[in-house]
């Protein structure tokens, strides 16, 4: 199938958008892994689009490995990530959701929030693990969510302001050593 990738790459967009549409709905779940894994590596807007159909799919195999490809694409995906959020299924959102969390493109901070509020249980935790992973980063976004006029997201804002001043602070506050305990 790679060969046929590459052939089908060098001969024109359409006609690569074409065929890869064809495999991204095969009935094979192996050929909807593979068509996943190969648009890890297609720079083009597009691969997102069709990696999104395949991380709707119902084996996890195929899901994981659209996964996997959008986490390659790194932030090309950050809008076919945020649609994922949308989906009320967790298998769908939660994933995404953490995938956001490890790209940390502050274009998801406002999607992130807006889950945390109207999502499920599990896809508002995920949120709020991303949030959290954002850092200093999040924290204007959070700051305007502490102004909400709904206090469910005012208290969820500052439990994650609070989360991320703590790792902040972990982060900067000197490890011991066990030579330090000595006094010499």
């Amino acid at each position: 199938m790679l060969g046929w990738f590459k052939r089908l790459r060098g001969s024109g967009d359409r006609a690569l958008r074409y065929a890869t549409a064809a495999q991204v709905r095969a009935a094979d779940p192996d050929v909807r892994c593979r068509v996943a894994e190969q648009l890890g590596g297609v720079p083009d807007p597009w691969a997102c689009d069709e990696l999104l159909v395949l991380l709707k799919d119902m084996m996890p195999e195929v899901r994981n490995a659209a996964l996997d490809a959008l986490r390659r694409q790194g932030p090309n995906a950050t809008a076919v990530l945020i649609q994922a959020l949308e989906y009320a299924d967790p298998k769908i959102a939660v994933p995404a959701a953490n995938v956001l969390g490890e790209l940390r493109d502050l274009d998801a901070v406002r999607p992130l929030l807006l889950v945390m509020k109207f999502g499920s249980p599990e896809i508002r935790a995920a949120a709020t693990r991303a949030l959290i992973s954002y850092g200093r980063a999040a924290i204007p976004a959070l700051a305007l969510a502490l102004q909400d006029p709904d206090p469910w997201t005012r208290t969820r804002g500052e439990e994650i302001l609070a989360a991320i001043r703590e790792s902040i602070r972990s982060q900067e506050s000197p490890t011991p050593t066990p030579d330090s305990d000595k006094v010499g």
